[in-house]
């Protein structure tokens, strides 16, 4: 029998599964995408056609990082409020800052382009470390990191947007926050406003979510027929937006519209399931749930180079079943390498890993 372990008092059992869920499909969309890559680099003629497969899983995946945005409001709520700005800013600095600052230093120095080309860095320290400046404020080292910086002024405002829902008028601000993703585009990989707009919205969501989360859980259980409805309808929308290939008006693109309300129903659906079905955490969703920040570091950069083994060990694949089995293969490998080197890392620096590693 598996061994089961409980959760300290400062975790939520649903919550905390949800982060592992969050950070699988995270790494999963990533993965899944890089051996298709591969595999649409084969000229054979009779190569299979992926657009299908490619369609399923950025409709189901993409804009996953949403999850990890109402993660964060909600654990605000819940847990971190109570201890004070101090400990949140210093638990922020700890466990996202340090780390993305060691990664992004070290990306910089040896990293990858969109392109899959291997970059190491040729030139005097004053240009290296400003690059590492660039990078830091954009999230350019590497493609996944660009959520990070939002991530960054998000907790900035924190205590803004904390004292806005205990106003009275609040309710009449933070309803627009809550809808202008509709309307304000995440336009990656530009680093424009309206990247901040559209996680503004999830994270104001997650701190409401947070303030009173029997409450949340209860208005999930009354309105599950809508959410579930809402959830297969944007899903819907999606397929047929993806036919009208992804079209925009001005700021507005409408496949970041309809992924904002799915990935909204879909957190609330999957929460209640685990606030349902979950009362002990398995060790090895609590183990992803825990290294969860360690793995979106890691999984990116550890793609690139699993790609380039694959390069030099296989041959282009054409078989359908043995692309699908490979994408689902790089997904599990690409966590189970994330978990080692975390693990070691913590084996050799204790408690300052999560300085290094988030973890």
């Amino acid at each position: 029998m598996e061994k089961e372990i409980p959760i300290a008092n400062s975790f939520i059992n649903s919550i905390h599964a949800f982060r592992a869920f969050a950070i699988v499909n995270i790494t999963a969309i990533h993965a899944i995408e890089f051996v298709f890559f591969f595999a649409e680099t084969s000229e054979h003629p009779a190569k299979p056609n992926l657009t299908p497969f490619a369609w399923g899983e950025s409709i189901l995946l993409h804009d996953s990082t949403l999850y990890f945005t109402i993660i964060s409001g909600m654990l605000f709520s819940m847990v971190l409020v109570d201890r004070g700005y101090a400990s949140f800013f210093k638990s922020k600095l700890a466990y996202v800052i340090a780390p993305y600052l060691f990664f992004t230093t070290l990306i910089t120095w040896r990293g990858w382009g969109l392109d899959g080309t291997l970059k190491m860095f040729d030139g005097d320290l004053l240009n290296f470390l400003t690059l590492v400046f660039n990078n830091f404020f954009t999230g350019a080292a590497i493609f996944s990191f660009w959520y990070i910086p939002v991530l960054l002024v998000l907790y900035v405002l924190t205590p803004a947007l904390a004292k806005i829902v205990k106003l009275e008028w609040g309710k009449w601000l933070f309803i627009p926050i809550l809808l202008a993703p509709l309307v304000c585009s995440r336009a990656w990989p530009d680093v424009t406003w309206t990247n901040f707009v559209y996680f503004l919205g999830a994270y104001m969501l997650g701190i409401i979510a947070g303030i009173n989360y029997k409450k949340t859980i209860a208005v999930i259980e009354r309105y599950l027929l809508l959410l579930a409805l809402v959830a297969i309808g944007s899903t819907a929308a999606l397929v047929g937006l993806f036919y009208l290939d992804s079209p925009k008006w001005g700021i507005i693109t409408f496949t970041e519209s309809a992924w904002y309300i799915q990935k909204i129903a879909f957190s609330a659906l999957v929460i209640l399931l685990f606030e349902r079905t979950i009362h002990y955490i398995p060790k090895w969703l609590d183990l992803l749930g825990n290294y969860a920040f360690a793995i979106y570091f890691l999984h990116a950069y550890l793609l690139f180079e699993m790609y380039a083994v694959m390069e030099k060990l296989m041959d282009v694949p054409i078989s359908l079943p043995i692309i699908l089995t490979l994408a689902l293969l790089n997904v599990g490998l690409v966590i189970l390498f994330s978990l080692i080197i975390t693990y070691i890392c913590k084996l050799i620096l204790g408690k300052w890993s999560r300085y290094f590693v988030g973890a």
